[in-house]
């Protein structure tokens, strides 16, 4: 069991949750790795969904983890052996908050267009624009995680900002929203 994400190293801010990885080996649970992977994000999707849980006032939020999996961040402490794997460092801490913000503007700045294309009743036209938007934004956090700067990268606080923002919600209630609307009769 691991400690890590913005709490776990000089990331963190008033928004931060605590995230806890349960780290399994999927393998011994059935040979279909991918089939244990979506029951594991399924019942832990589940739990964070019915379970409120606070430590000092932080939401906790579990995930569970294959091992040998990498998981990016400057900051996971080992809960069991009660140490640090990887033990941050404030010194290396430089956070571009102003280009963060000039992505997760034009992000933002998207949706919200998303959102006149639904009221002009274009919904294929929206779930397409949402889809290509939603691996935009995957693909934005990846590369910014996959940087020498990490969970510091504007990438990474981009996605900070629109998660803490809503906009991401917004975004997956329109997907709801639209979807429904090109399904009624």
């Amino acid at each position: 069991i691991r400690f890590t994400g913005s709490l776990a190293n000089y990331n963190w801010s008033k928004y931060s949750d605590i995230d806890l990885h349960i780290v399994v080996d999927f393998a011994k649970i059935d040979e279909d790795v991918e089939l244990v992977k979506s029951f594991f994000d399924s019942a832990r999707m589940r739990w964070n969904d019915i379970h409120d849980i606070r430590i000092y006032g932080y939401e906790v939020e579990i995930y569970v983890e294959n091992v040998g999996d990498v998981h990016k961040s400057s900051g996971i402490y080992s809960i069991l052996n009660d140490q640090w794997i990887i033990e941050p460092d404030p010194t290396s801490v430089d956070i571009d908050i102003s280009l963060a913000r000039k992505k997760s503007d034009d992000i933002e700045t998207q949706v919200n267009m998303i959102a006149h294309i639904i009221d002009n009743e274009k919904y294929d036209s929206a779930l397409r624009a949402i889809d290509r938007i939603k691996e935009k934004i995957r693909r934005m956090r990846k590369a910014g995680l996959d940087s020498p700067k990490q969970e510091f990268s504007p990438e990474n606080i981009a996605f900070k900002i629109l998660r803490r923002e809503e906009v991401l919600q917004k975004l997956s209630n329109m997907k709801y929203d639209a979807y429904d609307r090109l399904m009624s009769i």
